[in-house]
């Protein structure tokens, strides 16, 4: 939540497009575990909320929003309350509400973690679509491994305690990518790389000396 302005920066110092990081950007598009979307509000007055925030033109962002919900499958859900959606049909709202105003950028803190796993391979594909259609830059957080690969260009291995940067490795995986990439040779050993990484670093800090 650095990255968004949302929490103050403990050590070093985060530059988007060569601008310090200093506070909350409108540039900036966010995503967290949950679909934060305001029970009281339809799915269309959801994603075009931060409109409403940024003090912008509704009409002027009305279209992008309904080619956003069609483009994710919500079409025809436009009126609907968030309790009467899907976890992963919430996310999805939650995205395209992320989008509409056009961010340069978008941070996305495990979105797909609380989901079941065919609901979660599902959005990943939405998501990758999405890139292609839209090519934003976002910084994805997960815990999976297979996750990471699939959707990024380039994974950085965080340490758990202090979080630190272990490893920084660029995905040689074309795209567009599809449900079968995940059948490739080089997917599999670059999950296999990256657990054992994971997995070094868990046994090094088990084996580390307590501090008195």
């Amino acid at each position: 939540m650095m990255c968004g302005g949302l929490e103050s920066i403990t050590k070093g110092s985060i530059t988007i497009d060569g601008a310090p990081v200093t506070g909350p950007r409108t540039s900036t598009g966010v995503m967290f575990q949950e679909s934060t979307l305001l029970p009281w509000k339809s799915v269309l007055d959801n994603v075009l909320f931060p409109i409403e925030i940024l003090q912008r033109p509704r009409k002027e962002f009305l279209h992008r929003a309904k080619s956003l919900l069609s483009m994710t499958g919500l079409e025809g859900f436009e009126n609907h309350k968030p309790h009467q959606l899907s976890g992963g049909m919430r996310q999805r709202a939650a995205i395209c509400r992320a989008l509409v105003y056009d961010p340069d950028i978008l941070l996305m803190d495990e979105p797909f973690s609380a989901l079941d796993a065919i609901t979660r391979d599902e959005m990943n594909d939405a998501l990758l679509d999405i890139w292609d259609r839209y090519t934003k830059t976002a910084l994805f957080v997960t815990h999976s491994i297979r996750e990471a690969v699939y959707l990024a260009d380039r994974i950085l291995v965080m340490h758990r305690r202090p979080a630190t940067v272990i490893a920084d490795i660029k995905v040689p995986i074309p795209r567009p990518r599809d449900p079968s990439a995940g059948e490739t040779k080089i997917f599999n050993e670059l999950c296999a790389e990256l657990r054992g990484m994971i997995e070094h670093s868990h046994r090094a800090t088990r084996k580390a000396p307590a501090h008195a």
